[in-house]
């Protein structure tokens, strides 16, 4: 595969780097899955952690290597990738070395700061750790330089936009009737209402 250019600067970016933690910012659709799989991993296995089930196996179409997973009912046998849901790398740290991977990439690193997430950062002693998300800035404030040391590439979705890597948005408001100014609203998402003075009456049949 032919990367575009800012991805191999992002590469580059990582490679320039002493062993460390850092954050690499990328818009959804500029190509962060496609970024990872291509940095070099000089021998080292690599850790992918990802936040939900489904993008486990996303990479594996990317590398051409072998590709172990754990999820689930899957468990991982020594391959050289080895992309694992957070939930259950978390429950099975004691299965590996702490020194076993030279490389994690942690995928939607907004999501570092988390418990589970930390804790796993803490058992592994990879010489780097490269955390890839669209949004840096978190809806709580929970900072991630707890985690990560810094930012080393940006390219965001106005940059993506402008240099013609992404379309442009096109926004429409259809008015739907509902007054929504009694909802409450947490981080930016409208919380749903529970009506805890009505009985519940079972299924009505019609």
């Amino acid at each position: 595969m032919n990367l575009r250019d800012y991805q191999t600067e992002a590469i580059k970016a990582i490679e320039t780097q002493p062993p460390g933690a850092y954050l690499e910012q990328m818009a959804t659709g500029l190509g962060k899955t496609v970024t990872f799989a291509n940095i070099p991993r000089h021998g080292n296995r690599m850790l992918i952690l990802s936040h939900r089930e489904e993008l486990v196996e996303q990479p594996r179409k990317y590398f051409d290597c072998s590709y172990g997973v754990e999820r689930a009912s899957s468990h991982s046998n020594g391959e050289e990738v080895v992309s694992a849901s957070v939930q259950s790398m978390f429950r099975r740290l004691d299965r590996f070395d702490p020194t076993e991977f030279g490389l994690i990439i942690c995928d939607e690193a907004h999501h570092a700061a988390a418990n589970t997430y930390r804790t796993i950062f803490d058992y592994f002693k990879p010489e780097k750790l490269i955390g890839f998300t669209a949004t840096p800035n978190r809806g709580d404030k929970v900072r991630l330089d707890n985690v990560f040391s810094k930012i080393i590439f940006q390219r965001d979705l106005k940059w993506g936009i402008r240099n013609g890597w992404l379309c442009n948005i096109t926004c429409r408001r259809v008015d739907i009737g509902f007054d929504l100014s009694a909802v409450h609203t947490r981080q930016g998402e409208i919380m749903p209402q529970v009506n805890w003075t009505r009985p519940w009456r079972g299924p009505q049949m019609r």
